[in-house]
């Protein structure tokens, strides 16, 4: 019988000498290159990565750090309270606290010029400003509240929706926030160059932390938040509406994705307290492990990304630190 099996392969490979090169490769596994940013006994954190600079929170003050350099460095100490927001070429947009009001001002810091401007400030709260160069946009109001733009270079600020909450964000003319819905909570977006509203999920139940990265918007889906129910990272296209589901499970709970062009990654707890971070390729589908599971405070943390370079806090140490990972494939 095993001689009959030989000669009948053999003959096969007679007729179609390529036969077994017709099989396709298994696609490489991603690569993942983990290392630390801070180290100090301080707590770090809110990295969120642009190009060559990871820009992240240090004692209330902004600090940054070099990739290529593998250097830290100074971006904005000044006395008081700021708190890093938004990151986009040499713009730094922060909440400055007041102590006295308990009030946040949209501030934005140019770090080739130095200039330190006032975008929103008293009466009232205004936070969680995000930037794409044109625009600054805000919330007034707290967590919630009325989304509001600036722009930079006519000096005239507007109101884009009368309510959504945060955190905004925001990729060239499109910016994204998340609004409560019956039942739930949906994604909805603003085109500042066309002027116009955008419903972007309105699915039934829990759709938020919402990130975007030129037409594709990941966000989380879920029931209701608890260990043990479905929850999923999800991708939706803007411009054909098509969706996808890049990740789900019912043994952990999902969290904070963040998109480039490349990549998406996410936070992933299996318990209260522990936490570790994943990540998916886009054009192989490839989900893989970034950050193995963990001691973390609060279970959850917030990732940034650019191209192949995701940046995190993480409280492996104690106190919160800043980790950084480049994906290769």
């Amino acid at each position: 019988m095993n001689i009959k099996i030989l000669l009948i392969l053999a003959s096969a490979l007679l007729i179609t000498p390529n036969l077994f090169f017709k099989i396709p490769l298994a696609e490489a596994s991603t690569k993942v290159n983990l290392f630390q940013i801070t180290s100090d006994s301080t707590q770090q954190k809110d990295p969120i990565v642009y190009k060559n600079i990871v820009a992240y929170d240090s004692l209330s003050d902004i600090w940054g750090y070099k990739l290529d350099t593998k250097t830290n460095f100074s971006i904005l100490e000044k006395p008081g309270q700021q708190y890093l927001t938004g990151f986009f070429k040499n713009l730094i947009i922060y909440d400055d606290f007041n102590e006295t009001t308990s009030h946040d001002s949209v501030r934005l810091y140019n770090m080739a010029t130095k200039e330190d401007t006032l975008i929103a400030g008293e009466p009232g709260s205004r936070s969680g400003g995000v930037t794409n160069g044109r625009y600054v946009m805000y919330i007034e109001g707290g967590a919630c509240g009325q989304i509001h733009a600036y722009n930079l270079k006519k000096k005239t600020d507007a109101v884009i929706s009368p309510t959504g909450c945060g955190p905004l964000r925001v990729f060239d003319d499109t910016v994204i926030w998340l609004n409560g819905a019956p039942g739930g909570t949906n994604i909805y977006g603003y085109d500042l160059e066309r002027k116009r509203s955008m419903d972007i999920v309105t699915d039934p139940g829990f759709q938020e932390s919402a990130n975007i990265f030129e037409d594709n918007v990941v966000y989380l889906e879920y029931i209701t938040g608890s260990l043990g129910d479905y929850n999923a990272i999800k991708m939706k296209n803007i411009r054909t509406g098509k969706k996808k589901t890049i990740y789900e499970s019912t043994t952990s709970t999902l969290q904070w994705p963040a998109i480039s062009d490349k990549y998406v990654v996410w936070s992933e707890s299996t318990a209260q307290h522990v936490n570790g971070v994943k990540g998916a390729n886009l054009n192989t589908g490839e989900v893989f492990e970034v950050q193995p599971q963990g001691p973390h405070q609060n279970s959850h943390t917030m990732l940034s990304i650019w191209g192949n370079t995701a940046s995190w806090m993480s409280f492996r140490t104690g106190n919160g630190d800043i980790y950084g990972a480049v994906l290769k494939k």
